[in-house]
């Protein structure tokens, strides 16, 4: 075994500036390194993870020997050679230009090993490099160089290699694991883009893409420019992209032809489609990312930033004289050239997103879940609306888009909400334009025709209202009857419910909102003084009701679903309650003082536990019991029948209303 140093130059921080501080996370550093062995002619490059929490990434290009090394790799930031055609394989234009890929592995680790062969050597040449010691030994720093003849046991399968080039990084910054393999591939693949079939790269055994991104697949509509069409046919073959050439007929097309710029600029369906970051518009030059997001410092519409992404191909900035900004972050905006560059792919992104609004406006239906686009109601709904509605439905869908695709579930009834409310708007647009037309026509005849359409118009909207309506009060119902498992909390959720919502009782009572005093409160627990043998005493009501129906208020009085205690009522007990909660309204409201008691409607919600004498229920009643409380204008019902009567009354009008398809019906069943 022989030995010998290389001096590698390090003057003014190098290593700190050009490799630690230059690359912010694990792909970019990565990247340099697979880009030194693009320029080396390697046809794949191995990155393989370590148990002992180190990598290796290997490559089986022309490789370096000493004299290479001493010419080439020892003096950092030099310009980068272009090197000799190797392997009979199509010349590459270097993707390095400043020869500081080298110094990436110091991002990765605390330490590398490199090996190296050359074809004209059966044998590696290798050395280790130190973060530590290269910034501590001032300009020059001293590696010692062995010769081997094999690679030690956990690089031996590169063993094969007739040539080649391999970087051993130890004591890792941060530790790669198998849950970040997924995200480092992606990002590592969306930093070339290499149309040559020679060139492969693999990560801990899974290929990483170098022409085709992830996000390909998931692309429905873009806007190309410098491609032929059959070039952009032969990237994107799929036929269910949609795709449109840019053209703006002036300057923009003549510095991509002058330029040879190729590009486009594309849709997903929904922002999930794009990972890791990725919606945004990126360049390469030579095949190898230039700038991960070109147009970071414009401002754009921040929804349609979320489904756009881009590719550019700017080969012509490699000719330039450090287009790169000394951070490595992206093309140096402060450079002419790169100024108008982004001035004129800033336009045509503009370009893109006002097609791409309409391109939306669209296709809004078919982005619909398959549940509520297939639905024969849906569809039914749509065939009979006007072309100008049809359209307006589309704008109001796109309108919606990004809750729509950010759904998650196929049973969302705040997505059927939105669709099914559509339909109201519509209405409502087409009412306005009929008052407009009417007030500005002359002709009687043409006025009458105006105003049933109008009539007609105010129909539906009030249908539409109704049913909206009445969707809201079938969900309470059907919340109600999951709570009635939980007999405990009816009567006090029933007290809740019932102060405001007395259609639970009746579907035809609404509370008055026009004879509301304040001592009239509607809350729950009201309670009245009762004359007793010329004493006053307090009645607690549980609720009593204005309802715009009845001409007098409502009793209602709830017992507890458990027939036990003051629950398990009597007849003449339940009377005698309902007769002096009439008197306390009566003293309460000294206008009702000349009605009869009769007059003031009670409702009595009882147990499920009740039925006729011989039901063996807890609590019985007779007939004659049962016609009493009729007779008196004291209505007895239970929970369950509440629950059942309010829900098939507004079920079945629901349904009327869709037979109707004045909306559509997306219910489940």
């Amino acid at each position: 075994m022989s030995k010998t140093k290389l001096i590698f130059s390090i003057a003014n921080n190098a290593v700190t500036h050009l490799g630690r501080n230059l690359y912010s996370s694990m792909p970019p550093a990565l990247a340099e390194l697979v880009a030194n062995s693009y320029d080396a002619y390697a046809t794949e490059v191995r990155v393989k993870l370590c148990d002992d929490n180190s990598m290796i990434i290997a490559d089986n290009g022309k490789g370096l020997s000493f004299e290479e090394f001493q010419s080439k790799y020892v003096t950092i930031g030099n310009k980068k050679q272009e090197e000799n055609v190797f392997n009979n394989l199509p010349k590459r234009k270097p993707m390095g230009e400043k020869g500081i890929g080298k110094l990436a592995a110091f991002s990765l680790g605390e330490e590398y090993t490199v090996y190296s062969r050359t074809q004209e050597t059966s044998e590696w040449l290798t050395f280790t490099l130190k973060y530590q010691e290269m910034i501590e030994s001032g300009e020059h720093c001293e590696a010692d160089v062995s010769i081997v003849k094999s690679l030690p046991d956990e690089l031996s399968q590169f063993n094969s290699y007739n040539s080649g080039f391999i970087v051993h990084c130890k004591r890792l910054r941060k530790n790669p694991t198998k849950a970040t393999k997924e995200s480092t591939i992606l990002q590592l693949s969306r930093r070339f883009y290499l149309e040559q079939e020679n060139f492969t790269v693999w990560y801990d055994e899974e290929e990483v893409s170098l022409k085709t991104n992830f996000y390909y697949q998931n692309l429905e509509y873009l806007l190309y420019f410098g491609y032929s069409k059959e070039e952009i046919d032969d990237i994107f073959n799929s036929p269910e992209i949609e795709k449109e050439k840019f053209t703006d007929g002036g300057i923009i097309n003549t510095f991509i032809e002058d330029k040879g710029v190729k590009g486009w600029i594309g849709s997903v369906n929904k922002p999930k489609d794009l990972k890791e970051n990725t919606d945004n518009i990126i360049v390469y030059s030579n095949g190898k990312i230039a700038d991960e997001d070109i147009l970071k410092n414009k401002k754009e519409s921040r929804i349609a930033k979320s489904y756009i992404v881009g590719e550019i191909q700017a080969d012509y900035f490699s000719d330039l004289d450090d287009p790169i900004t000394s951070s490595r972050q992206g093309l140096d905006d402060s450079l002419e050239e790169v100024e108008l560059f982004i001035k004129h792919i800033e336009s045509i992104r503009k370009n893109f997103i006002n097609k791409w609004d309409d391109f939306r406006k669209r296709n809004m239906v078919e982005k619909l879940p398959d549940r509520i686009k297939k639905n024969d109601s849906y569809q039914d709904w749509l065939s009979n609306l006007t072309p100008e509605q049809r359209s307006l439905n589309g704008k109001l869908l796109n309108l919606f888009s990004s809750k729509l695709d950010e759904d998650e579930s196929e049973d969302s009834e705040e997505v059927d909400s939105m669709v099914t409310s559509i339909a109201s708007v519509i209405n409502n647009v087409e009412t306005d334009e009929l008052v407009k037309t009417l007030k500005s026509e002359g002709d009687s005849l043409s006025k009458i025709e105006l105003l049933a359409k109008l009539m007609k118009n105010v129909a539906i909207k009030e249908d539409l209202s109704h049913a909206e309506i009445i969707k809201s009060r079938v969900r309470i119902i059907e919340q109600l009857e999951k709570l009635m498992e939980n007999p405990s909390s009816l009567e006090k959720m029933f007290e809740e419910c019932l102060s405001e919502n007395p259609w639970l009782i009746n579907p035809y009572w609404n509370i008055d909102k026009n004879n509301v005093l304040e001592s009239d409160n509607l809350s729950t627990q009201v309670y009245q003084n009762t004359e007793n043998e010329g004493e006053f005493q307090k009645a607690f009501l549980d609720i009593l009701i204005r309802i715009a129906e009845e001409e007098f208020p409502v009793i209602v009085e709830l017992k507890k679903n458990n027939p036990t205690g003051h629950a398990k009522v009597s007849v003449p007990a339940m009377q005698e309650q309902i007769k002096k909660y009439r008197k306390a309204v009566q003293q309460k409201f000294p206008e009702l003082r000349p009605v009869s008691d009769i007059d003031i409607k009670a409702i009595f919600i009882i147990t499920e536990d009740a039925g006729a004498v011989g039901s063996g229920n807890k609590i019985e009643f007779e007939d004659y019991e049962l016609t009493g409380f009729k007779n008196t204008n004291i209505e007895v019902l239970k929970y369950n029948d509440i629950i059942a009567k309010s829900k098939k009354m507004y079920r079945e009008h629901l349904k009327l209303i869709q037979e109707a398809k004045i909306i559509p019906n997306l219910s489940k069943e």
